[in-house]
């Protein structure tokens, strides 16, 4: 065979190389494209005023799959837009988990619970009256507690649909919880972030509760907007309903800079991208449904007036 004849056939081969990278580099290209366009952030969950089993939006967890107990680790976070009125006078739960069936609020209880009456952010973790531990921060007084002051800025007033404070995309606040190893509500153990900004030291005073609770790893329930507990899954504000968006658990205590990137300058992200990502058990989007994006883990239920729609 002549050289002529090899090197045509070598170009020729060579081209075909060539156009099959192509191809396959497009083909990359586009299944990344399709799935960088997959994730999508317009909708979320709203939950009714009205109260009772048929109203809620919650997940009965028959698989253990968020049973921490007192000495566990772990972060809870998602996006608000609050709903309620200054008349509300009363207390919002935002999440709430009890045992599968509780019908008191001590059976194992974790909770993030809002007192509009004295303008507080509370959590707070327990399995008797006796055997609880909580801290709470409250917004309004520059003075006491100037870093949650400055984080919220909700200034003199109290946190409602009209004075929502600093907030991200569509009015959205970003409330992130984490929870260390210690059976104890200080500081180094608790903290609330609002948005990315640490909230600093709450109101801690005599071990934060009283007694040591005892938590089981048992099947939990997760309530959005209500108390987790039988019968009545009451406290649901009064009028407008509240919005959850992007609610998130981690099986970790997520740092300053995780909370800050999970932040994400005010947009919720998706969470695959997180660095963390590994650490998360739990994450609802709200798109079109309860559907849990972590496969595997349970669903929220959506019920009655309770309702996905846009954001």
């Amino acid at each position: 065979m002549g050289i002529g004849k090899v090197s045509s056939l070598a170009v020729a081969s060579l081209a075909k190389v060539n156009s099959l990278a192509k191809l396959s580099i497009n083909k990359i290209n586009a299944a990344a494209a399709s799935f960088a366009a997959a994730f999508t952030d317009d909708n979320a969950v709203a939950k009714s005023i009205s109260t009772g089993a048929d109203e809620a939006v919650f997940i009965s967890d028959d698989g253990a799959a968020y049973a921490f107990d007192h000495e566990d680790a772990f972060t809870v976070s998602f996006w608000v837009k609050v709903g309620w009125s200054a008349e509300l006078n009363t207390s919002i739960h935002l999440f709430s988990s009890t045992d599968v069936g509780a019908s008191s609020a001590w059976n194992d209880l974790y909770r993030i619970y809002y007192t509009h009456q004295n303008n507080r952010l509370n959590v707070q973790w327990g399995s008797s009256g006796s055997a609880r531990k909580q801290q709470f921060w409250y917004f309004h007084d520059s003075d006491n507690m100037p870093t949650a002051y400055s984080a919220a800025g909700l200034e003199s007033s109290y946190w409602t649909a009209d004075n929502r404070g600093n907030v991200g995309d569509d009015d959205y606040t970003l409330i992130t919880i984490t929870k260390g190893t210690s059976n104890s509500a200080a500081p180094d153990n608790l903290k609330l972030y609002w948005n990315a900004t640490d909230c600093g030291t709450g109101y801690y005073e005599s071990g934060g509760g009283s007694g040591t609770p005892e938590m089981g790893r048992n099947n939990k329930q997760i309530f959005l907007a209500s108390t987790s507990w039988e019968p009545n899954y009451n406290k649901s504000g009064d009028s407008t309903a509240t919005k959850f968006n992007g609610v998130t658990i981690w099986d970790k205590v997520l740092s300053s800079a995780e909370v800050t990137e999970l932040y994400n300058s005010g947009e919720p992200m998706n969470i695959e991208d997180h660095t963390a990502y590994s650490d998360c058990v739990g994450w609802w989007n709200f798109e079109s449904d309860g559907s849990n994006e972590i496969d595997g883990g349970p669903d929220f239920e959506i019920l009655g007036d309770s309702a996905v729609g846009a954001k």
